[in-house]
């Protein structure tokens, strides 16, 4: 894991050779949203993980074809990202778009956003700072809501707020109904970052990112 998280590290230190505010998406797939979020903000320096490489190779040429020089995709598991970061580069958006839901009751504990997650994403992002959520599985959906009163760091905006961008990725595509879910990181002061026991990553042919 050290040598892991070493060798990604350097990968983004040459993405983020200056400290920056960054725009997030764990699990990107082909690129699909990422692409037009980073074409519609060309100001915003927006960076996608995702287990599988065949999914980051067609990803990266989508980015290429754009020309967009504000997009970056990378292989890498999400807490091995965060403890990566280079110092200074802050998480401004993170987005979580129908995440791998582990629909079974015994394998919820796989599930991405767990409390522990929360915590880590808070101490790379400041006050202010938002998490996007969409997902087809209701269950999902509730067991991140049930989560909320018990988060300090995280909180539902007190104002309404439309999402940034609509566009329709694969999985939205194919979903029948799904939820969608803005946090914003408040200035309640984040604990220590670090997860002693970061989850294996599952084969390359899983749905998305745990």
């Amino acid at each position: 894991m050290t040598q892991r998280r070493a060798d990604l590290s350097a990968k983004l230190t040459a993405i983020f050779p200056a400290p920056r505010a960054i725009v997030w998406e764990i699990g990107c797939g082909h690129g699909h949203f990422l692409e037009r979020y980073a074409a519609k903000f060309p100001l915003r320096l927006c960076l996608g993980v995702d287990l599988a490489s065949e999914r980051i190779t067609r990803a990266l040429r989508k980015s290429e074809r754009g020309k967009l020089l504000n997009c970056h995709f990378i292989r890498a598991d999400a807490l091995d990202f965060l403890h990566a970061l280079p110092k200074g580069v802050t998480l401004q958006e993170i987005w979580v778009l129908f995440p791998d839901p582990w629909p079974k009751k015994r394998h919820h504990k796989n599930r991405i956003l767990q409390p522990d997650f929360f915590a880590a994403l808070a101490a790379y992002a400041p006050a202010e700072a938002r998490l996007y959520f969409r997902t087809d599985s209701i269950d999902y959906f509730q067991a991140v809501q049930a989560l909320l009163p018990s988060l300090k760091t995280w909180e539902i905006p007190k104002a309404e707020e439309p999402w940034p961008l609509e566009h329709e990725t694969v999985f939205q595509a194919r979903a029948e109904s799904y939820q969608s879910l803005i946090l914003v990181r408040t200035s309640h002061p984040a604990k220590s970052a670090e997860i002693t026991a970061p989850a294996v990553p599952p084969p390359e042919d899983s749905r998305l990112p745990a």
